[in-house]
């Protein structure tokens, strides 16, 4: 999928200035001093040492491409590149319990930029906007985050300001990170090749991962749960793929993840909408869109939803509803197809299939339909799930197929029931 196509900013070396600032003593004062703050960066390779701000910011003046930087535990600041290298820099801590620190992210017009097991931090002030947006990547090319803490901060006990945001950017890998404590945890868009790998998602109030005007997406091997909103405030979807900017995306594959609502409130899980666009233009209709082999535990309507999109491929997916205090049908996931053509809908573990009327650029088969309503009506939870875990008590779901089941005649649903996640 990956098609290396650059924005022209991204490829030309530019000479620009490289900021690092140094802590705010008074404004940042209360910033990277969490103890529990550890991330996943392996045992530190070979590299130049780095102990402090002023350290850093001149090894990153005189970096030619190549270069590793290992960093000691402690608070940096502000971080703010606008170089692009010849081959990748890399950033990162030299142990995971005492990660290096940084209060502010911005990665503009840059390139070939490696960020390691660091934490980045933010702590809420008053007056703070929900959409705050202290960690950045604009404009830039061939950046990678991995093994990382984005740790935000609770304002009246619920998440705050953004994770991370990208824009104008190109081959970004964002691979292996924790997104905690946010109104939203990772948005960007007018982007090509983009790649959400392997991340954890939670405590955040509205959309996990929202996006626009995509080349080239994966979103594969994440695990999104336990969200949390303002009553009759905050919208929530754990993915949501918009028109907002009068952009359609392409080539979008989202696999491999477990949305899961734990001990949260209820969300939408994927979503992509019209945005109130017309979905009679060509320009704006979605392309190539595949989801495959997710598990979503959830309590609204739209477990699966989809508008105006050519090519799109549903398979596989166990979609399972989880009861919350209000009833009814807008409780219970479905797949939801409008406008769309050339349509494959197969193997999934469902409620119910919204938008097939034997359209014959479509292929709707091998699907269980379950429900959890009538006991004595086919596909009851109880004759086609093993209850390993719920949310109330663990924290988590995790229903298992129990065998001789719809499910298991059918091999239908995703793979990840078989070992997710007390079984691997």
């Amino acid at each position: 999928m990956q098609r290396h196509i650059y924005t022209s900013v991204g490829v030309l070396a530019c000479a620009c200035l490289i900021l690092l600032s140094l802590p705010a003593s008074l404004s940042a004062a209360s910033a990277c001093t969490n103890p529990k703050i550890t991330t996943n960066v392996a045992k530190a390779a070979n590299g130049q040492s780095i102990r402090t701000p002023s350290e850093l910011s001149a090894a990153i003046k005189k970096a030619k491409g190549g270069e590793t930087l290992v960093l000691d535990g402690g608070n940096y600041g502000s971080l703010k590149i606008k170089k692009s290298f010849p081959k990748p820099v890399t950033i990162r801590s030299a142990a995971p319990g005492s990660p290096a620190c940084f209060t502010e992210l911005r990665l503009n017009k840059a390139g070939n930029v490696t960020l390691d097991g660091l934490a980045f931090d933010y702590v809420y002030s008053p007056g703070d906007k929900d959409s705050i947006n202290p960690f950045s990547i604009k404009d830039s090319h061939r950046i990678t985050i991995a093994n990382s803490v984005f740790d935000g901060d609770h304002n009246s006990g619920v998440g705050h300001g953004r994770g991370l945001r990208f824009k104008g950017s190109s081959s970004v890998n964002i691979l292996n990170n924790t997104f905690r404590k946010w109104w939203k945890a990772v948005t960007g868009g007018h982007g090509t090749d983009i790649t959400l790998r392997g991340n954890e998602i939670y405590d955040i109030r509205s959309d996990g991962m929202g996006f626009g005007g995509i080349a080239g997406l994966l979103v594969e091997g994440n695990r999104l749960h336990n969200f949390r909103g303002v009553p009759n405030r905050d919208h929530r979807d754990m993915i949501q793929i918009m028109r907002s900017s009068g952009l359609r995306s392409s080539d979008i594959v989202i696999r491999d993840n477990v949305f899961d609502i734990g001990r949260g409130d209820y969300t939408q899980t994927i979503f992509i909408g019209s945005s109130g666009k017309n979905m009679n233009d060509p320009q704006l209709r979605h392309q190539n869109v595949l989801i495959e082999n997710n598990v979503i535990y959830n309590a609204h309507v739209h477990g699966i939803s989809v508008d105006g999109t050519d090519n799109l491929s549903i398979r596989k997916n166990s979609i399972i509803r989880v009861r919350r205090s209000k009833d009814g049908g807008i409780t219970i996931p479905r797949i939801n197809i409008a406008s769309s053509r050339h349509v494959v809908i197969e193997q999934n573990v469902v409620s119910g299939i919204k938008g097939f009327e034997n359209q014959r650029d479509w292929v709707v088969l091998n699907n269980a339909i379950v429900q959890d309503q009538s006991p004595s009506a086919q596909g009851y939870y109880d004759r086609e799930f093993i209850y390993y875990a719920t949310g109330p008590a663990n924290g988590f779901h995790e229903y298992g197929v129990r065998p001789d089941s719809e499910i298991e005649r059918l091999n239908a649903g995703s793979s990840l029931v078989k070992s997710y996640p007390t079984r691997r």
